[in-house]
Parts: structure tokens; sequence; C-alpha cells
């Protein structure tokens, strides 16, 4: 989950700092919602394990006891309980119905309701269960380099994901590898203990008050700190049969929505519209961006756009090199542009840049470079290059009218 955390007045610090665990500071009115190991939820939904957090929600696994079957829950923040996005998002798309197969790749929401604890009214997500995300297991992998045969699946099946949520009218808006899950083969048959196997037994961290005092209610005892995600990464890509699922919708908004949002994409997969809050021009096509970003980057081991840092300048810079000066309206509004530019979009002599690039790179020669320091896996996905050169291009265009719909993109894929 990417988004920024909420506006709130910082209290003093009450609660021993937890490495690798959710802001505990935010075990309060309006915030996290306590949860342990072996909680019953609704009656229903036994909790297993801690699947992560974010500003907004900590995810847990549980059991339903009903169904039989291992769930997701996420248990939004109290204060954003009441007006959640992301639930009007879901509603939405479980009313398109399900007979489109392309619907297998977007999360599915199967139950929700409200839980009322210490720290307020929680809006509960219940939803189907998957592994870990792509960044997480490239992440955790030699070089950063998914198999072949696994990247060019990852890459087609986002397409049609997206395709699946355009022709329901939403828009993702935080469409990056933190958010495509891997699916775990056969998980709905594995018991507790293999699950354990897997994940690692639950990491509890106990809780505790910076004065020494009994910790209340509003917190859990303890925190669990989320799986690593190395074993289960590891011998998910052994197998070339996983397939994905779109998560986290916190930042999607339907087509007909008159306001469109301030999106918070991660800077090396967002749109020039994104950047320059131009919500006028924000649409569907933002995804489309994104998606072009993405399908580079898992097909390869580096972003197409890079910043070490996460400097908004510095991909801003890579844009021009590789496409060109943006349209004047965004051209005008960058306030940092004659540091680095001349009127006419050339790199000034005295420019600071300092990627090393050269001064213009053009996206067939970024395409040559997909994947560093690897020349066999480069040889693998050359034969790609030229229907990747042409679809991607018509993907990265600055004005979004320009951009191919998603629907093309599809036909145009070459896998």
């Amino acid at each position: 989950m990417t988004n920024p955390e909420p506006p709130t007045q910082r209290r003093p610090a009450v609660y021993q700092w937890v490495d690798e665990a959710e802001d505990l500071e935010r075990y309060a009115p309006g915030g996290y919602h306590p949860v342990h190991i072996d909680d019953e939820i609704n009656g229903r939904y036994t909790i297993v394990h801690k699947l992560g957090f974010g500003a907004y929600a900590t995810v847990w696994l549980a059991r339903d006891q009903v169904e039989n079957r291992f769930v997701a829950i996420k248990f939004i923040v109290a204060s954003a309980s009441a007006e959640s996005r992301e639930v009007r998002i879901l509603r939405h798309i479980n009313a398109t119905g399900t007979q489109d197969p392309r619907r297998s790749f977007i999360a599915t929401l199967l139950d929700e309701f409200d839980l009322e604890g210490p720290n307020g009214r929680h809006r509960c997500l219940v939803t189907e269960v998957a592994g870990p995300s792509v960044g997480k297991v490239r992440h955790e992998i030699t070089d950063a380099i998914l198999p072949a045969a696994i990247s060019r699946k990852v890459a087609s099946q986002s397409a049609q994901g997206l395709a699946y949520l355009h022709s329901c009218g939403v828009v993702h808006g935080d469409f990056h590898a933190g958010n495509i899950l891997l699916e775990i083969p056969d998980f709905q048959t594995w018991p507790v203990d293999k699950v354990y196997r897997y994940f690692g037994k639950p990491i509890k961290e106990d809780v505790e008050r910076l004065d020494g005092n009994p910790i209340t209610s509003a917190a859990p005892t303890y925190v669990v700190i989320p799986p690593n995600a190395r074993r289960l990464a590891r011998a998910m890509i052994k197998r070339n049969d996983c397939n994905i699922k779109i998560s986290d919708f916190g930042e999607s908004f339907l087509t007909t929505d008159h306001e469109k949002p301030f999106l918070n994409t991660p800077i090396s997969l967002a749109a020039p519209e994104i950047f320059f809050r131009d919500t006028d021009s924000v649409s569907e096509k933002v995804d489309i961006w994104s998606l072009a970003c993405f399908i580079y980057q898992v097909l390869g081991n580096h972003q197409l756009l890079e910043s070490f840092f996460n400097i908004h300048d510095e991909i801003l810079v890579d844009m021009v090199r590789t496409f060109g000066k943006f349209p004047d309206r965004w051209w005008s509004k960058w306030e940092q542009r004659d540091t680095y530019f001349e009127d006419d979009g050339t790199f000034k002599p005295n420019s600071p840049d300092q990627s090393g690039d050269a001064r213009h790179v053009e996206l067939k020669e970024r395409l040559a470079d997909i994947i560093r320091n690897n020349e066999e896996r480069q040889k693998e996905i050359d034969g790609d290059l030229q229907a990747l050169e042409l679809v991607l291009g018509k993907m990265l265009r600055y004005e979004p009218k320009e951009r191919i719909t998603i629907e093309e993109v599809v036909s145009l894929l070459p896998f």
C-alpha cells in the first residue's frame, strides 16, 4: 500500500519502537484495530498469520470456518473506514459479474463487515488470499530477474487484468509490482503447519509502553512481524503455473467520477500528468503508462525511468532524455526545468544531471539494456524487443489521449 499517512496531530510517543512492524502510535482512537493470532473475527474467521500493513490498514491471513478456506482480511483504520475508496471500488467490481475469464486476475471481495473495537469502528474487507507481490519475489531472487516464462506470463496477465478493470470503468491508479500478487498453487489445500513452513511461524514482539505502564486495550499485547517472502518466493519461481492477482484499490476511481483524485503512484511508474498534478488529464491512461513501465521492469532487472534516491526531478529528466520535451502546459510548470534544459528541451552544457547516461537515449536503446549484466538472459528476450518497442512506444506517449487503449496493448504484446 502506498497511501500517505493520514494527517494526524502527532502525540508524544507512547510505545517502544518495533522494527519491521506498523507504527504502534497508530493504536489510538481512529487508528488500527488490535489483532492477535487465533483471534476469532466476526464469529467466522480465525487469524493465522499477518500478511502486511500500510498507513491505512493491517492485513491478516485467516481461516474461514464456514467455507473452510484461507482468506485475507484487511482491517482499515477507523478514521478511514467510513469513506474507504477501496470498499466502493471492490463493490463496483463485484456488481459487474464474473463471467469474463480476465476477472480471475483481480482480487475478489468475498465479504465485508464492520468491527467495533477500542479505537473505533473499522471496515473489514475479506478477499481471496494470494502470495507475495511480484516486487517482493524479485527482491528475493538472484539479480532480481524472474524466469522468462514467468515474467512473460506476469506481463500478459497484468495487461489482461487491467483490461478487465477498464471494461468495468475502473482505473487502478496505483499499478506497480508491490500491488501485483502471485497466487500460491494449491494453497487452499495446505494445512496450517505447511503455511508456517513456508511463511515461517508468526514472530511476536511484545508491545511495551515507554512509561512502563500496562498496555491498554487500545493496543495489542504483541505485534506480529510480516513473514519473510524468501522461502515462498524461491519455491514459487520453480513452478511456471503461478498466476497473478491485481490488488489494493485504495487509489482507484471510476472513469465516471467527476472529481479525479491526486494519485500517489510510485514516481518511477507515474505518468507525467500525475507529476504535474494535472487532474484534468487524469484518466484510465495513467494505468497504461504505469503498465508500460511495469512490463519493462518485470521482463528485465531494473526500472525504465530511474532515480536512485527517488527524486522527482531525476525521473522527469529521464523522461525528457527518452521521450523529448513535455507539452507546454507541463513544461512551464516544472520549477527545476531551467536547471537542466534550454527552452527548446536540449540539455544545458552545464546541466547538473549526474546519471552518467547519454543526453538522449531512445526507447530502443533502453530495451537493448533491459537486463543488465546478464548477456544470456538478455538473449532470451531479444526476440521480443521489436514488438515491445512498438507497443511500449504507443503506451508511453505524453498526451494521455494519444496512448493506446488497454485492449490494444493486449493485442500487441508478443506473449
